[in-house]
This record gives structure tokens, sequence and C-alpha cells, in this order.
């Protein structure tokens, strides 16, 4: 049963959210709602201890402690837990502190609608079962590698007693559990799917690899990945999916399932298929589909915190209506100029990342370092550690005269010298220059303000736009 606790020193107004998301029990996507109420924040924290909310719709301003602080408090106490700030003063800073102390969004009173209050709590709850549901996947692929890891030891122990047949079971083994640690620790949905056909085939010491999975859209299971030689061709479909690894010809066949339902199967083709291979075969299917599960909700969580940043976008937007705008072409051109100056894929998509979160520190009215900002607003996530420095050295310039660091030349990250280019050419656009004198512009600071090489690269992907 979800429980949401509301926490606001207007009892009247807190009794009007608390009937608003009770309402919530009549979707049976969410389910019967609990709810609770208080009305000073040391009161809300004493309540979270014992209530153990899923979300908490926090009043930024309360009668004895910051909502802020409050917002610490619970975080410490439940680090998933989904806290969605309220005020009836809006203030920008205020919005960044509590995105960086990690609340999921931020909502003005009054509220728009009784919708608008609804879809933001059921959209918290959907990212709590999303996290709940990506350490139960962590704790499944934990637990696998630890069965993998005794067996393979107990094995080790006897390998000098076994035959010939038994040893090369070992080296399977061994093989099978660093080629799960290599699943593991993917977290890009595409490198993964690019990994498994390959590397699967080399530790079943197979002939072809077929990876097949199931489209929602239109109930089908199709082939997205195929290696090596197995009959099997990209976009082939089969019409179901086996419920246990079998033998079909000189391929054999394994579902891939975890506990939410099966996600598609994989097809291994071998000179002669025996009963003994059966084991291997569905010990990978099993590590694969966890990982491919891993890396979908990675995918979900990822895509929710840059929603979460844009979200500030959209406050500064009262403003400054083109900031998004900005952000969006400086993004795009980032990406580009990554790309055809060679860089990876990753890296590429690094770039527009680090396009859109550029101007975040920018939402601040002090006055203030904005790249500083923006790359602390970046730290609490992981897969956004590279994109740390590209956002604080954003404004270095090649000469060394730039800020914070002062840095020059080939010292500032390439994805940093990027980021310059692209955002001064769309702020030359954006202040009404045609585009041969945005481009006249970059050259005259070449080897000054921006990077040579990048401007160069640069002017070839704005003249295609």
């Amino acid at each position: 049963m979800p429980r949401i606790l509301i926490v606001d020193d207007e009892e009247t107004l807190a009794k009007f959210i608390e009937k608003i998301v009770s309402e919530l029990s009549e979707d049976a996507l969410v389910g019967e709602v609990e709810t609770k109420i208080a009305t000073t924040g040391n009161d809300g924290i004493k309540a979270a201890e014992e209530f153990m909310p899923d979300v908490v719709l926090l009043d930024i301003k309360l009668p004895d402690i910051s909502g802020i602080e409050v917002l610490s408090r619970l975080k410490e106490m439940d680090e998933d837990v989904q806290v969605i700030m309220m005020t009836g003063f809006a203030s920008l800073e205020t919005a960044v502190a509590a995105v960086r102390e990690g609340a999921y969004d931020y909502i003005n009173k009054p509220f728009e609608s009784d919708e608008q209050l609804k879809n933001i709590v059921k959209n918290a709850l959907e990212r709590r079962d999303l996290i709940r549901e990506r350490k139960t996947l962590l704790a499944e692929l934990a637990e696998a590698n630890e069965k993998l890891e005794e067996a393979n030891k107990i094995l080790q122990e006897k390998k000098a007693l076994v035959d010939k047949e038994l040893e090369e079971k070992i080296e399977q083994l061994a093989r099978l559990n660093e080629f799960t640690r290599k699943l593991s620790q993917e977290l890009d949905l595409k490198s993964l799917l690019d990994l498994i056909p390959e590397e699967g085939a080399k530790v079943l010491n197979a002939k072809g690899f077929a990876l097949f999975l199931r489209e929602k859209e239109k109930n089908e299971v199709v082939a997205k990945k195929v290696y090596g030689e197995i009959g099997i061709k990209v976009g082939d479909r089969i019409r179901s999916i086996p419920n246990k690894a079998k033998i079909d010809g000189n391929l054999i066949w394994a579902p891939l399932s975890t506990h939410k339902g099966t996600l598609g199967a994989i097809a291994v083709a071998m000179e002669e298929p025996k009963e003994k291979d059966l084991d291997p075969v569905s010990i990978l299917a099993s590590s694969i589909a966890i990982a491919i599960n891993n890396a979908r909700l990675f995918d979900t969580l990822r895509r929710s915190y840059i929603e979460s940043i844009l979200s500030l976008l959209l406050i500064q937007e009262s403003k400054d209506p083109k900031i998004k705008e900005h952000s969006f072409r400086v993004a795009e051109y980032a990406a580009l100029t990554a790309e055809e100056m060679g860089l990876s894929e990753e890296d590429a998509r690094l770039l527009r990342y680090a396009g859109l979160l550029h101007d975040i520190g920018k939402v601040l009215e002090e006055k203030i370092e904005f790249p500083i900002v923006a790359e602390k607003v970046a730290s609490p996530m992981r897969w956004l550690e590279r994109a740390r420095p590209i956002l604080r050295h954003q404004a270095e310039r090649y000469d060394g005269k730039g800020y914070p660091d002062g840095l020059s030349g080939e010292d500032i990250p390439l994805g940093a010298r990027i980021i310059a280019v692209a955002n001064a050419y769309v702020e030359d656009i954006e202040s009404g220059m045609s585009r041969e004198d945005a481009l006249r512009h970059l050259e005259e600071e070449k080897g000054k303000a921006f990077d040579p090489q990048v401007v160069e690269v640069f002017k070839k992907v704005a003249g295609r736009k």
C-alpha cells in the first residue's frame, strides 16, 4: 500500500492535499493509498520515522525548521523516498538546493489543478517502484554471481580428480563467471546488446549466437543481434519462446526470464548439442536477462534525472523564455561536433547531456560562477561523472584568460572546448547575427577564446545545418 506523508503548516491546505492524493486510490495502477499529515518540520521527521512514507509532499517554509533541512533528514532515513517540495513563494535558489539534496520535483502553491498534483505524486510513486525493482534485480544478480563463484570454487578444488570433460566444464564456468561480471558492469543498454552475442558465443564455444527480444508494441519476438554461423538474421521472428532450455537440431534455445516476465530468448548454434550443454546456456540466459532488465531500468532512471534537471530550465523560462531552446541548440551542436571529430557515440551522448545542463547554474539570482553550480548539480549521478569537468571548465578560454581556473590550450577538457564554441555560436545567432557573421566571430576568436581545431570542425557542422 503506497504511503504519502504531507508536511505543511497550513492544516486546512494539508487536509485539502490529502483529499486530492487520496483520490489516487481509484487508480488501479496505484492501489489503495495511505496518508498522514504533519504541520511542523520536526513532526514531519518523527512521522516519517514511524510511517515510512514512499512519497513526501514537503513545504519549504515551516515554522520550526526549513523544508530543505527536513529533506536532508528524510534522505538520511531513506535515500529512496521521493520528496516533492512545495512553496507559495517560488525561489530558484531553493529549487536548486532541493534538487541537490535529492528532491524528486518542485511545485508551486496554489497548484495549477488537482490533476497536476495527482500526476506528480503518481509519477513519484512509479519512480519509487522503479528504484525498488532495480535493487531487487541487483540482488538477484549478486546471488547469481555468488552461486557461480561457489560452483567454480568447488570444482577448482576437485580439478585434479576429474576427467577431461569435467575440466572443460570448470573452464566454461570460469568464463561464465567472468562474463556475468562484465554484464553486471555494463549499464548502457546499446553497449550491452552489442556485447552479448560475440562474447556469449565465445563463453559457450559456440559457432553462432542470436539474441531475440520481445517488442511490446507488436507483441512479437524479434532477432536484434546475431553473431557467427547460425542461420538466423537480424529481424527474424519466432512465434513462441520455450519455457526452458531445449535442443532443436543444432540449436539450443533458452528463455530470457526474470521475476517480471520473459524478455525474449537466445539461440546458440553448436556442432552437436548435448544435454550437458543445457545448464551453461540456461545460466547464461538468466544472467543476460537480469543485465538487460537492469540496463533498461538504469536508462529509465537516467532519463528521469535529466527530466528533473530540465524542469529547472522551465522555471527559468519565466525570466528568460529562450533558455530552454538555447540549451537544446547547444546540446545538438556539441553532439554533432563530437561526432564530426571522430569521438565515440558515448562521448557524443555525454556532450549532449552537458549541453543540456551547461546553463543550469544561471537559475540562481546570486552572482556566482555558473559553471561551478552546473558541476555541482551534475555531481549526484555517477553516470554524469565525466560531464562534471566539462561543465566546470566551459567558460575557460584557450588563451588562459577564462574562469574558474584559468586553464589554457589542451589543459581544458576537449568537451568543454566544444561546448564553448557551440554556446558562443548559438548566442550570436540568438542575438540576431547572421550565420556568416557568427562564424566570422568564431574565426576572429580562434586561438584566443576558442580551440582552433574545434572551430574548424564546427564550421563544417554549422555549414550543414
